[in-house]
C-alpha cells in the first residue's frame, strides 16, 4: 500500500512540474499580455479603438449576419423574451 501512495505521489508531482514547465509559462506569458491591456490605459484605449473599427467595418456590409445565424440569433431572443416576460397568473 506504501509503494502505491509513493508511486502515485510521484506521478501527481512529476505531473505537476512538467505542466509548469510548458504549459504554465506559455499560460503565465499570455496572462502578462492581457493584463497589460487591461490595467494599461493605453492598452484600453487601443482595444476600445479596435471595436471601433470592427464596428464600422461591419456597419459598411450589406448584411452583417447569415441567414442560419438570423435564425438561431431570432429564436434566442424570443426564448430570452418568453422566459422574461411576467405572466400576471403566476
Amino acid at each position: 500500500m506504501k509503494l502505491f501512495i509513493y508511486k502515485t505521489l510521484i506521478v501527481l508531482i512529476a505531473s505537476y512540474l512538467l505542466f509548469q514547465f510548458t504549459l504554465g509559462q506559455i499560460l503565465k506569458d499570455y496572462e502578462g499580455k492581457v493584463e497589460n491591456y487591461l490595467y494599461n490605459k493605453q492598452g484600453r484605449q487601443e482595444i476600445l479603438n479596435k471595436i471601433k473599427d470592427e464596428i464600422k467595418s461591419a456597419n459598411q456590409k450589406e448584411s452583417i449576419f447569415s441567414p442560419e445565424e438570423r435564425e438561431i440569433l431570432s429564436k434566442f431572443i424570443n426564448k430570452v423574451r418568453g422566459e422574461l416576460s411576467v405572466n400576471e397568473s403566476e
